[in-house]
């Protein structure tokens, strides 16, 4: 009797473990279409639309499964510590906005399913040069300046306009490849060939830009399933 009742209890317990992560694991599926749709709509909510500098936004169409994660900066650094692919950028962004087709597709293309991302435009801080003095007209906040100071000279840009090597900024869009919290490369802009971030990439451009994603977020694969 008491071997049955132990056996019951064991059976009972495996059933109730497998439930439980059976909802887990549909709430991260969930979690994750809402923010592959939540992104779609965002960055097509904009489409064809003038904005002040009398310029259309691109047109986009993105797929409803698309691997954007949205995260904040715990989890941008999270991920610095270990292995992913970030991209920062931001709706209204024109270079964010033909950089996003050829990432998404470069991503399919070699199986990436997760690429967190972070719109951080307004954490950054805003300066400005007058009369030779640098004058700050907007303080970033603490997590962007944890930030740079993580990220570096090496994988953050000269702040254009200060004549100033030492302050740096994140611009965008930038996407950044670690892997084993090393971080492989940083992306930025799109191709150095293109000047008109409002005229559309040639095609040579759009597979010039495709390989670099590729190639760099290839690296990001092999890795065990906490990636």
């Amino acid at each position: 009797m008491e071997k049955k009742k132990l056996r019951i209890l064991i059976l009972g317990s495996i059933l109730i473990i497998g439930l439980a992560l059976g909802v887990y694991q549909a709430i991260r599926v969930n979690n994750r279409e809402s923010d592959a749709i939540k992104f779609k709509t965002e960055y097509e909510s904009i489409n064809g639309q003038e904005n002040s500098s009398n310029k259309n936004y691109a047109i986009l169409d993105i797929n409803k499964d698309n691997p954007m994660i949205y995260a904040d900066y715990d989890k941008v650094f999270e991920v610095l510590n270990g292995t992913g692919i970030i991209f920062f950028g931001f709706k209204e962004c024109p270079w964010c906005r033909t950089a996003i087709p050829v990432l998404l597709e470069a991503a399919k293309e070699i199986g990436i399913d997760k690429i967190y991302y972070l719109n951080n435009l307004d954490s950054r801080d805003v300066k400005k040069l007058e009369n030779g003095q640098i004058i700050t007209e907007k303080e970033g906040t603490s997590e962007y300046y944890k930030l740079l100071d993580k990220l570096g000279t090496e994988y953050t840009e000269e702040y254009t306009g200060l004549d100033d090597a030492s302050i740096r900024r994140l611009y965008f869009p930038t996407v950044l490849v670690v892997k084993d919290g090393k971080i492989i490369s940083s992306i930025v802009g799109t191709v150095d060939s293109q000047t008109d971030p409002y005229v559309s990439l040639t095609e040579s451009q759009k597979n010039e830009l495709k390989n670099n994603y590729i190639e760099n977020m290839k690296k990001t694969l092999l890795c065990d399933q906490s990636c």
